[in-house]
């Protein structure tokens, strides 16, 4: 028997960022096309939510360290089905309370030929890639429901539930202990608190449109802002990391601090700047291949300070951050973050204490959830899922957004286009000036494909002066 199951430090801190300004939570869009059989989509959310335990279980236990997972009464989350054009509203505010309710909630809104259905996920019970692994398990039982139990298999991955118990154990990937040890203790003792003692610049937002959305923040679903590259742009911006010996990751964090720095200089004029970009790791190895869903990441930030004089290289800039982001895998610093947080946990006594903070932590986040659904075992028409009657026309998340925090962003491919998904917090912003700054960045991501390797190294100026304001 699973439960009771202790809370491991990085659910434990999930649970200790939670609150009612920026809960850590956050959301899937299923977009899809076809006919929608409600009774088929309510059976497969009973099959697939029986694989995967932390999605319907609470939390009891009054200290930090006494946290710990229990069987919900409920299997099935709560649930909202409504025609399309219905306004998506929660049930009771935007948190997620874990002693009270399961840590999903999901809403579905259809008409006769399309739909969307809205998953919204504790970030204490699963990651963005876990959250996947459950839609697809839910689309896989839909198919089956749709064709009849009885003319075809169910195909799942196999799963050990048990599993979940040594979630936390990463295997060693590194023979050198030592270093592993040294760089765990850096981490915990120097890393995270510069941290949590830096001040990062926060992203530029009119003074007028601070706080708009704060009546409807614990009432409407936010909305997921999203812009989808073509087949030949994705193409273009591999060539270009490749070109440049780096990844599309490492370029899509370069074009994200050029974007953010253009951004403020073009509405604060030039000051000086220190960003931080906080990026999630997916950690997960051969010995996680079993696990149902549970978050299985770590999370480093990548610093940069712009001064009023400097005009930033886009190359140079580049190199640097391939750098550190090499360096960063080779020492398994993102692996060690849970450990910072256990250390941190003993110092203070409580994570509560570590995070009794209101102020910015990091300029924005990005997470690179990579190609998605490439394993799921369901037939396709042009790279898109086919379950039961319907198209996945798209699938969309993006991470919290925490105060202080102006966006959270989220690059990944799917059907063979790359979209980026952005959150963005509505107390900060408004909805118009939100979906400017997307496309701000979205311009900035557009002339890195426009460039060609030749005309970036011969005349990098010409190629991003447009953009750095």
């Amino acid at each position: 028997m699973l439960f009771p199951l202790k809370l491991n430090v990085f659910e434990r801190y999930m649970w200790a960022d939670d609150r009612p300004t920026s809960p850590m939570s956050f959301f899937v869009r299923v977009l899809f096309s076809g006919r929608f059989d409600r009774a088929a989509f309510l059976a497969a959310l009973e099959v697939a939510l029986q694989r995967h335990p932390l999605l319907h279980a609470r939390v009891i236990g009054r200290r930090n360290r006494d946290l710990t997972w229990i069987s919900s009464p409920n299997l099935l989350p709560w649930l909202d089905q409504a025609d399309e054009g219905v306004p998506m509203l929660f049930p009771s505010s935007f948190r997620i309370d874990l002693r009270k309710e399961n840590g999903l909630r999901i809403w579905v809104r259809h008409g006769n030929d399309r739909g969307e259905v809205r998953f919204q996920f504790h970030h204490a019970c699963c990651d963005g890639v876990a959250a996947n692994q459950f839609i697809a398990d839910v689309l896989c039982a839909y198919d089956w429901k749709q064709r009849g139990a009885a003319d075809s298999s169910l195909a799942f991955q196999p799963l050990d539930t048990e599993g979940l118990r040594r979630r936390h154990r990463l295997a060693p990937r590194q023979r050198n202990w030592l270093l592993h040890g040294l760089v765990a203790v850096w981490g915990a003792l120097i890393r995270l608190p510069l941290f949590f003692l830096t001040r990062p610049t926060q992203l530029y937002a009119p003074e007028a449109h601070r706080g708009f959305g704060a009546e409807i923040h614990d009432t409407i679903v936010p909305e997921l802002l999203t812009w989808r590259f073509s087949k030949a742009q994705l193409g273009s911006l591999l060539a270009t990391a490749k070109q440049n010996s780096a990844t599309l990751n490492d370029l899509m964090i370069r074009d994200l601090f050029l974007a953010m720095r253009a951004w403020n200089c073009r509405h604060n004029g030039e000051r000086r700047q220190f960003l931080r970009i906080l990026v999630p790791f997916n950690l997960r190895g051969p010995e996680h291949n079993r696990l149902s869903a549970t978050n299985v990441m770590g999370i480093i930030n990548i610093d940069r300070r712009f001064s009023p004089a400097s005009h930033s290289n886009p190359l140079s800039l580049m190199d640097s951050i391939r750098s550190e982001t090499r360096l960063l895998k080779r020492s398994r610093l993102p692996a060690t973050f849970m450990n910072a947080m256990a250390v941190s946990e003993k110092v203070m006594g409580s994570l509560d204490r570590v995070f009794r903070t209101e102020r910015c932590l990091t300029t924005a986040v990005l997470s690179n959830l990579g190609r998605i659904f490439g394993n799921t075992p369901l037939r396709r028409h042009d790279g898109k899922l086919l379950a039961g009657d319907l198209v996945v026309e798209a699938i969309d998340t993006a991470p919290p957004v925490r105060t202080g925090s102006g966006i959270s962003c989220t690059l990944y491919t799917y059907a063979d286009h790359l979209s980026l998904t952005m959150l963005y917090d509505r107390r900060g912003f408004s909805s118009v000036i939100a979906k400017q700054l997307l496309n701000h960045i979205v311009t900035q991501i557009e002339q890195t494909i426009n460039c060609t390797a030749n005309e970036a190294a011969d005349s990098a100026d010409v190629c991003y002066d447009g953009s750095m304001g």
